[in-house]
């Protein structure tokens, strides 16, 4: 369904520590608007109505009804390029503008 990389994973497990998001589950939405797909992430409670899956440790939850926007999504915890903040980037096959990656390019990042 959706695939959380393992530094996503990280980051997201480090947020579960704030005592405001115990008991609660990492909730993955959409809203389609004219500028394109918005990606909404945050703490939720359980809806009977909720799709409830685990990808690298993370357990989350996503509306019944986005599924089909979500499904095939990739959440990573990166830098877009060399000069920007770390930050959660969305890969989507289902946003109309998604364009995947070549293969082998990734951000110019300086050797550390």
């Amino acid at each position: 369904m959706i695939t959380i990389t393992k530094r996503a994973a990280e980051e997201i497990n480090l947020s579960t520590h704030d005592p405001d998001s115990q008991g609660m589950l990492i909730r993955f939405a959409v809203d389609q608007t004219d500028e394109g797909f918005q990606y909404l992430m945050g703490f939720d409670e359980r809806h009977d109505s909720d799709i409830h899956l685990e990808s690298n440790g993370v357990e989350y939850i996503l509306a019944y009804e986005q599924k089909a926007l979500l499904e095939g999504m990739v959440v990573d915890f990166d830098q877009i390029d060399a000069d920007s903040d770390y930050s959660f980037v969305f890969m989507n096959p289902n946003d109309p503008d998604y364009e995947p990656p070549e293969e082998g390019e990734a951000p110019n990042k300086p050797n550390k």
